[in-house]
């Protein structure tokens, strides 16, 4: 049935705009306000109904973009905001900011309504996203950095690979830095993802007795680690740091951890450490000595100084303590011959006197000599020798003695001019202080040392230990000097001193070592030669002077103090701290042979000792074990 557009506004309702009904039947709005005001249909007939809804009741559709009228004034003379203009307020979300979003929108409401003064500001553009459930967070196409972040558990990576060259790629919309998906896509497939059933390292610095959280990523960015390998996750819920997480095979993982336990040496024992050869090298180049530097010379050998870092990280580990300390040391000149002189209070022609014949080293810079400041204070030590008196000279058997050269190797010294010679009633001589040097220089092998020291290879070896020497190349002079001082020193007193000292016979003192009353230490070099340190010796001596007391024979329940120890699976110095301290029951044995211990008692301090000890490589008696098996099984 066909309805004319005056009976389609006079019963449209009281709470449509005019405006609205004017676009929907194209009439004029005067023309509407008359027919509308005057109509017949109820007031609420149609009340709250949307322009959409007339619209479509009118024309049979829905109303087009340009088909909307212009927006009509609100309270405090704001216009109402309609559908497209939501459309344009939403799709630009995400692609600019507010304030050049007001700008768009307020272009456009001009435009539609005529009204020069119709503005949209950032608080109005606000509130509508607002009601809208619109966010200027909220990007078209992407994802801000701080989703990327929350997405791979770390900021600051994202930030790197967006600052780095060749890494992700943005555009800025706004404020906000995006992100497109398929930019993401493609850089997180760049990552290194973890094997499944890798462990972080970083879960193995506790059990390891690491205290530093960086020590293990160190160690694995040597290459000490095996199968360690640097990760940057890239999945929800896998977090990773600034500059990746180590991950290592649970195998692996799993052997550290007992080789751990069980006292064996970890994969970076004595290995070099990047950073620290950095910190080298570079001091190194600092104070690099000159090419004239005879020392240097020797230590680097026949291939010369390193000339890159590599080549230097690969041959200055190996290298000696003492080589490694000249190396870096800052070069003295050296001293003067007139220096050389007023420090040793002579005159300046036995110094020249000295170096001409060989008695003292001096290099010659230019039209100068310089010694260096170790060759003046030995020359000096040794009485200002000039080199032309007889004990200067020694006669090649005794060359051979005190250096250890061969006949032959003294001849290709003297032929290469290294060594001076001389022949004195028929019997050739070298110069004494020239062989000496050369020793110095050339060191010694493992059989020349042990045969200087009248020591077998073995026991050299185990001295060696003991004045840190590295193990590589020819043994140094003063080191082997090194050796046959430790091998004089004392560690303690003999027996045959202790028994001395306490009138005693020695037969009493391995007594008191066998009771427990004193203990006696071993050299490492030799197993055989015992030694009593000053404080067992004090603890000897009162033992002697104590009276026995008549104390009634003890039973088979009360055991010694080595009995005591080897029962309660610790040393005998735990069980007399026990003693001590009274947590064992003890009586005095007869004869003044030491404590005798209440077996009970010490089996009742091992139960609480153990539970609680700190020292995982420790092993508890055999009674015991199972004991505390059961316990743990009903806990």
């Amino acid at each position: 049935m066909q309805v004319s557009w005056q009976h389609f506004v006079a019963t449209a309702g009281a709470g449509v705009p005019r405006a609205y009904l004017a676009a929907v039947v194209g009439q004029p709005v005067e023309v509407v306000r008359r027919v509308h005001s005057h109509g017949r249909a109820s007031a609420g007939a149609h009340a709250g109904a949307t322009f959409v809804d007339l619209f479509s009741r009118w024309n049979g559709r829905a109303p087009r973009a340009d088909e909307w009228p212009a927006p009509v004034r609100a309270g405090r003379g704001h216009y109402r905001w309609l559908p497209p203009e939501d459309e344009i307020l939403a799709s630009l979300v995400g692609r600019m900011d507010k304030a050049a979003i007001a700008a768009a929108l307020t272009a456009r409401l001009r435009a539609v309504t005529g009204d020069n003064r119709a503005r949209r500001d950032v608080q109005a553009v606000q509130g509508r996203m607002n009601k809208l459930g619109l966010q200027t967070t909220d990007v078209i196409g992407g994802i801000t950095v701080a989703q990327a972040a929350a997405e791979i558990g770390s900021i600051e990576i994202v930030r790197n690979a967006i600052r780095a060259r060749g890494g992700l790629k943005t555009v800025r919309l706004g404020r906000l830095i995006v992100i497109s998906h398929a930019e993401w896509e493609r850089w997180k497939q760049g990552r290194a993802i973890a094997p499944p059933g890798y462990v972080p390292l970083a879960t193995l610095r506790v059990p390891l007795g690491i205290s530093s959280d960086s020590k293990l990523p160190e160690f694995a960015a040597a290459g000490y680690v095996p199968t360690a390998i640097r990760c940057n996750p890239a999945r929800p819920g896998v977090h990773s740091t600034k500059f990746g997480t180590w991950y290592v095979d649970p195998k692996v993982a799993r052997r550290l951890i007992a080789d751990r336990r069980a006292g064996r040496p970890m994969p970076w024992h004595g290995k070099p450490l990047r950073d620290n050869l950095k910190t080298t090298y570079a001091l190194w180049q600092e104070r690099r000595h000159p090419a004239s530097c005879s020392t240097c010379s020797t230590i680097w050998g026949a291939e010369g100084a390193p000339r890159t870092f590599e080549e230097y990280c690969r041959r200055y580990p190996p290298l000696a303590h003492g080589a490694k300390r000249h190396l870096t040391l800052k070069l003295h000149g050296g001293l003067t011959i007139a220096e050389l002189a007023t420090q040793a209070g002579c005159r300046l022609d036995q110094v020249q006197a000295a170096i001409r014949s060989g008695a003292l080293r001096a290099t010659r810079i230019g039209r100068h000599y310089r010694i260096t400041r170790t060759d003046g204070t030995r020359w000096i030590a040794r009485r200002q020798p000039s080199g032309n008196g007889d004990r200067s000279w020694i006669s090649l058997p005794m060359a051979r003695h005190w250096y250890g050269f061969t006949q032959r190797e003294i001849s290709g010294f003297v032929a290469a001019g290294r060594v001076r010679a001389r022949t004195l009633d028929g019997k050739r001589q070298v110069l004494r202080q020239q062989l000496a040097d050369l020793r110095k220089e050339i060191g010694f092998t493992e059989a020349q040392a042990a045969t200087r020291l009248k020591v077998s290879v073995a026991a050299l070896r185990k001295l060696l230990e003991g004045v840190n020497w590295r193990g590589t190349g020819a043994i140094p002079h003063d080191t082997v000097n090194a050796v046959a001082k430790r091998m004089q020193s004392r560690n303690g007193y003999t027996l045959e001193q202790a028994a001395e000292a306490t009138r005693r016979p020695v037969a009493w003192v391995r007594e008191r070592i066998k009771d427990g009353t004193i203990r006696v230490t071993r050299t490492d070099w030799d197993r055989r030669r015992l030694y009593i340190t000053a404080p067992m010796l004090q603890r000897l001596k009162r033992a002697a002077r104590r009276k026995a007391k008549p104390v009634p024979t003890l039973s088979s329940s009360w055991i010694n103090l080595a009995a005591a120890a080897r029962l309660a699976g610790v040393s005998t110095a735990t069980v007399n701290q026990w003693r001590v301290d009274g947590e064992v029951r003890t009586r005095p044995a007869t004869h003044g042979q030491g404590a005798r211990f209440a077996r009970v008692s010490v089996m009742a301090k091992a139960r609480r000792y153990w539970p609680t000890c700190r020292f995982h490589r420790a092993v508890p008696p055999d009674w015991l074990q199972p004991e505390l098996a059961a316990k743990e099984q009903r806990q």
